[in-house]
């Protein structure tokens, strides 16, 4: 649906070459506004330079990931969306809220043939998006109204009616075919001799040395500065302000902190998932810290980048589960669901869990794993009668990987502040808070295994603070964290003395902080620099509001997506004002050495402000649409265009 740019006196066809747009403010740099002296609580970064070296290689560091695990199962039902329409049925959900927007399948075995047609190209799909592999076409139909019918009975506990497993008509008797293989046990735990010396684990506090990126990268345990919020209270989500101490991070190999770059953070489990986990494996407290020694046979684990290996390593049962193991992010596979069957006692849960397992259980396998992530915790507490041992378990769990923030500032411009001692060196960064609501019934919420780690850090410094307690010299906060990211779109890209538009919405715009900074520096850059900031409610959600110069006001524009309730406001989003500034958007990236800079959510805003750029192509460009993507994906190619979304 085509969707009309503004008319101005630059607009084609009156005037198809691009221009800079009129009454633009004219910016002057001057030295900031005197106030009152710094609140010490909460810093801000000065103008004053570092002798910090901006060059070094990147050659071997690797870039962000692009995609979370559910994001790649979001993407195969994206794609099963796109079939012809008479092969899928899509059913919306009644229980529960999902993270894709439909239903693969319903109970029906004509529903489940019709996804699959006469190809395998549903088949892959699918495949890919349960993660078995089994084949559709078995489905289970036995006979109720037999007499020997012997009905499961369902688990009667909060965890497994919070999995909302729909079995049909599934007997004790029933037949499985094609059920997944027992998996492996590819690692073991061993008495350490009399002669080692006893390991001291800091399970809870620093990463194990074998936690490590790839080389010449070691996690550096950086302190914990200071911690504020961002948001008001009522955000819908909230975000949290970083300030990490990297003074004495070790020189390595001439690469450094660049504006835009990310950060790798190495988030440990929280204490209560891992003991919850220990209580309902039944595993007594007496082995949890007992020094071992791991055997592992193949594979990189439980390093991060390491080699695909066999490795001996002296550590403990909580150290694997706090920092190796991901517990919580991904959700289930059938080698978890089939090692839980092999040690359930239970009839009635060992039949289900097979079932799942199984080519006439794929369709509520398909069903479980596309619903919102479940823990393995949830998982052993829905089959209580499944016992495990730690062993087979963490043969089939994901790695625990790091976690990746950009840098809200511009590391090479110092952070002196009131009571720093010294020349310290200071990051930035802002973290918002993943929240999803929890399987117990007391209506608790989960965080993220990286955002609650760094909430639980700043809570606790927050409430010392309120205490009248000095944190940094108390508490002792660090950071697990390492810098080989210097290599993403953004800071790659970042440079030149030629115009941007920064385009983000929540906490994608914390990155543009540190561009903005930079760029007011230089007399030469102060009038060229545009910020598109979407946020849901700017009373309550807007971040670094007042922290971005003394021409903030001017360079920025603030997008608010909350629908004003009068009626005399309606919602408007971050890409409706990039088809309002199209006369500058055309301008800077048409300009020499111009750059459109895009940070944020692909879902909604990445996908939007897309579509707003090629209108903006296609109508101050008078181009078609094939053109448009042409022009877009040539600019992209020449570092004109940089997105960097998730």
């Amino acid at each position: 649906m085509e969707s009309r740019l503004p008319t101005t006196a630059n607009s084609h066809p009156h005037d198809p070459i691009p221009s800079e747009p009129q009454h633009v403010p004219h910016l002057t740099l001057k030295p900031s506004r005197s106030a009152s002296p710094p609140d010490h609580s909460s810093p801000r970064s000065s103008r004053e330079d570092l002798l910090w070296s901006s060059q070094g290689s990147d050659s071997e560091a690797p870039l962000t990931p692009n995609t979370e695990p559910d994001q790649q199962v979001d993407e195969i039902v994206d794609k099963l969306q796109d079939l012809p329409t008479g092969a899928i049925n899509f059913t919306e959900p009644t229980t529960r809220p999902r993270r894709a927007s439909t239903t693969l399948i319903s109970d029906s075995p004509a529903d489940i043939r019709r996804i699959l047609g006469d190809g395998d190209t549903a088949t892959k799909l699918i495949s890919q998006c349960c993660g078995g592999g089994c084949c559709l076409l078995k489905t289970l139909v036995p006979d109720p109204s037999a007499s020997d019918y012997k009905p499961v009975v369902i688990p009667d506990n909060a965890a497994f009616r919070s999995l909302n497993v729909r079995l049909g008509p599934l007997a004790l008797d029933s037949q499985l075919t094609d059920t997944m293989d027992l998996p492996a046990v590819n690692l073991s735990f061993e008495k350490i001799p009399s002669i080692k010396p006893e390991h001291a684990s800091t399970a809870v506090k620093n990463p194990p040395n074998f936690v490590q990126p790839h080389p010449p990268y070691q996690v550096f345990s950086a302190p914990l500065y200071h911690a504020r919020e961002l948001t008001k209270p009522g955000a819908e989500k909230r975000t949290i302000h970083f300030d990490l101490d990297v003074t004495d991070y070790p020189n390595e190999g001439g690469v450094d902190f660049k504006v835009g770059g990310a950060i790798g953070i190495c988030p440990p489990n929280s204490e209560e998932i891992v003991d919850e986990l220990f209580d309902v494996m039944g595993i007594p407290k007496f082995l949890r810290d007992k020094t071992v020694t791991l055997k592992t046979q193949s594979g990189r684990w439980p390093t991060i980048w390491g080699e695909d290996e066999p490795r001996e390593l002296v550590t403990t049962r909580r150290e694997l589960l706090t920092w190796c193991a991901d517990l919580q992010s991904n959700p289930p596979t059938k080698q978890l669901l089939r090692i839980m069957a092999e040690h359930a006692s239970a009839p009635n849960e060992r039949k289900i869990l097979f079932y799942l397992c199984s080519a006439q259980g794929q369709a509520a396998f398909c069903d479980l794993r596309t619903t919102s992530h479940l823990t393995v915790s949830q998982l052993l507490h829905a089959f209580p009668s499944a016992k495990p041992p730690l062993d087979a378990v963490l043969s089939v769990l994901t790695q625990l990987m790091p976690r990746f923030y950009s840098l809200s500032n511009d590391p090479h411009i110092s952070s002196a502040r009131p009571g720093l001692p010294g020349k310290r060196r200071l990051i930035e960064m802002a973290v918002t808070i993943h929240e999803t609501p929890d399987w117990h019934a007391d209506g608790t919420v989960r965080t993220g295994v990286g955002s609650g780690f760094m909430e639980r850090l700043a809570q606790r410094f927050i409430n010392a603070e309120n205490e009248g307690v000095d944190p940094r010299s108390t508490l002792d906060l660090r950071v697990p964290m390492f810098r080989g990211l210097m290599s993403n779109p953004l800071s790659r890209q970042f440079g030149g003395e030629g115009p941007m538009v920064l385009i983000g919405a929540g906490v994608g715009m914390a990155p543009f902080r540190g561009f903005i900074l930079n760029r007011l520096k230089n007399a030469n850059c102060a009038n060229k620099i545009w910020l598109i900031q979407g946020v849901r409610d700017s009373k309550l959600d807007e971040i670094y509001s007042g922290e971005l110069g003394d021409h903030e006001a001017s360079i920025k524009k603030v997008v608010q997506s909350r629908k004003v309730r009068s009626g005399q406001s309606e919602a408007k989003y971050v890409q409706d004002e990039v088809r309002q500034q199209a006369d500058i958007v055309w301008f800077v990236v048409n300009a020499l050495d111009g750059r459109i800079f895009v940070c944020g959510s692909s879902k909604g805003m990445g996908e939007g402000v897309q579509h707003a750029l090629m209108d903006v192509a296609m109508q101050k460009g008078g181009i078609g649409e094939a053109e448009a993507k042409e022009f877009w994906a040539k600019k992209k190619e020449d570092g004109q265009y940089i997105a960097e979304t998730w």
